[in-house]
């Protein structure tokens, strides 16, 4: 028995010894975002506890977290979708229709996340979800689709709209204001790709700068959105009511259309899961979630429908269908050449800001990763500049992912993406949902806010049609953007077996590399596995490799707790 043990630990152990052996051939020029004063060569020990000490203390409240969905719902998108949504609808009345749905839908969304999220309240939102229904492998492939595809995408998406409104006032003919000019496409990819790096830059040269950014630029989508809807009553007073008399006159009567007009609305409402990302920071979640969630929206689902009621009373059906910058068509016919070069500033302002929160939240979530478990992010990308602590690796890396997104397409091209990856993955984290009302490890976990369940299903089936409508739609021509996304996100898996599943698989491939280490997410298992032994047990999973069922038996015994 005793040899038994004996072989168990030395087995055990050569994955602590390689990453140990490894991390002496390191040469570090910053300091890791973990902010731990020990060198690389800490015990095994020291790494859980100093994770444990980084747990956030609860400090949101009520009106912060409606606070905080709001400012994350509300972007670029209601100043860019409208056109594309009503291009594809035909008539007013269809348009806000799909943009009444589309809240319904997000807040239905939500609803079921809300449930995940007082269910299990560790802060990582759909990465935790996926983990604890499917298994590490899916939780994995989330953040790397999330790295990979959403943020990049999304940022160029919104970098895109800046430049369209940029280029329009660049562009813009006082004498002929009616005019659409003809803006070459390189222009607006390099504007794009220069405001994203613009951005980059900004973050990189202090650690506040990207605070003062967004602190500055987010009031100017509040103040556009708030003069948009008075515009749109007084002109309402005034008669503006052509559009609306007949407002459904003209609808597409294809069934296809409707599910991409839905992703590009539906763009416009994204950011209504973000809470459950930091849900270890509200207080009291199992209250506060499911209130904030309806008060937030509900509250934009009705600006947004106000703002399109705006546009509809002060433009042309057609102008508003065929125009990519529908607030400064807005500015020009309610204000003139003045408020036509208003409100195109005030967007740009608005998705500067959209951009800098992006980029911010982008470079953060690679240098956790990269500095947490490092399974796809090299640990590289995990430091801080050793003079301004920032993480300037990190921030370069999403600036790179994001100006080649900025490449392919235009905003529609780009939302409808976004839309696909983000929706691709709500199905699946609400499926989940389902999936552990019936699992046996997860079917008596508490609930403190539980949906209806038909009406999680409900919303699994409609998500089914929104990523199924818009490839149908795009036929064999429009199609491959879709595919690209598939392929990119399911390139997580080969990398988490090899990564994770069989570590010891990467290291014949790649050990040869110099910088090449064991993911730091299995030093996590390393510690579960030598706890085990010190209090005289041994591991019941093969002990010739460490894969996530250590993982998945510690999160099991945290969720009872």
């Amino acid at each position: 028995m005793d040899q038994e043990k004996t072989g168990e630990r030395s087995s055990i152990s050569t994955a602590a010894e390689y990453v140990q052996e490894k991390d002496m051939r390191r040469r570090s020029f910053t300091t890791s975002i973990e902010s731990a004063p020990s060198p690389m060569t800490r015990s095994l020990r020291s790494v859980s506890s100093h994770v444990a000490e980084q747990i956030p203390e609860p400090h949101m409240g009520l009106l912060s977290s409606c606070n905080m969905i709001v400012g994350l719902i509300i972007g670029s998108g209601i100043f860019a979708s409208p056109g594309p949504v009503t291009l594809k609808v035909g008539a007013a009345g269809t348009s806000l229709v799909v943009w009444s749905i589309a809240g319904v839908l997000s807040y239905l969304g939500a609803m079921c996340y809300a449930e995940l999220g007082t269910m299990i309240t560790k802060s990582g939102g759909e990465y935790q979800y996926l983990r604890q229904a499917y298994g590490l492998c899916m939780g994995l492939t989330f953040t790397w689709s999330n790295l990979l595809l959403t943020n990049g995408i999304g940022t160029a998406s919104i970098s895109t709209v800046f430049a369209q409104y940029i280029l329009q006032m660049a562009y813009f003919d006082p004498n002929n204001p009616a005019h659409q000019p003809d803006m070459p496409d390189y222009a607006l990819k390099l504007v794009a790709i220069a405001c994203i790096w613009t951005v980059v830059a900004f973050n990189c040269f202090a650690r506040k700068a990207g605070t003062w950014v967004q602190n500055i630029f987010t009031a100017a989508k509040l103040i556009a959105l708030a003069m948009i809807i008075i515009i749109g009553f007084i002109w309402l007073g005034k008669g503006g009511v052509k559009n609306l008399e007949n407002a459904f006159e003209g609808s597409s009567t294809n069934a296809l259309d409707y599910g991409t007009s839905l992703y590009l609305a539906l763009f416009s409402y994204n950011g209504w899961n973000n809470l459950n990302y930091g849900i270890s920071e509200v207080k009291n979640p199992k209250k506060v979630l499911p209130i904030a969630i309806t008060i937030s929206c509900f509250l934009v689902t009705g600006v947004y429908v106000l703002a399109n009621i705006a546009y509809f009373a002060t433009l042309p059906v057609a102008t508003v269908a065929k125009s990519t910058t529908v607030a400064m068509q807005l500015g020009l016919v309610a204000m003139g050449n003045a408020g036509a070069y208003f409100f195109a500033l005030m967007v740009v302002l608005s998705t500067f800001g959209a951009v800098n929160g992006n980029v911010w939240a982008a470079s953060r979530l690679v240098a956790t990763c990269a500095s947490e478990d490092s399974v796809f992010i090299p640990p590289f990308f995990g430091k801080l500049h050793s003079g301004r602590g920032t993480p300037v690796t990190a921030l370069i890396l999403v600036g790179i992912i994001a100006t080649i997104w900025c490449i392919p397409g235009d905003f529609t091209y780009l939302a409808k993406m976004y839309s696909f990856t983000g929706w691709l993955f709500y199905g699946i984290t609400i499926a989940g949902l389902v999936v552990m009302r019936f699992k046996k490890k997860t079917k008596d976990m508490e609930r403190p806010f539980k949906i209806w369940l038909p009406l999680a299903i409900f919303f699994v089936i409609i998500d089914c049609y929104l990523v199924i409508a818009p490839l149908v739609d795009a036929g064999s021509e429009g199609v491959y953007q879709y595919i690209i996304c598939v392929i990119v996100g399911l390139l997580g898996i080969p990398l988490w077996y090899i990564r994770v599943k069989k570590p010891e698989i990467g290291r014949k491939l790649f050990g040869w590399l110099p910088f090449y280490e064991d993911a730091k997410i299995l030093r996590f298992q390393q510690v579960k596995l030598n706890n085990r032994h010190e209090n005289g047990s041994s591991p019941s999973d093969d002990s010739h490799h460490l894969d996530e069922k250590v993982l998945q038996e510690e999160e099991e015994q945290q969720m009872k707790q």
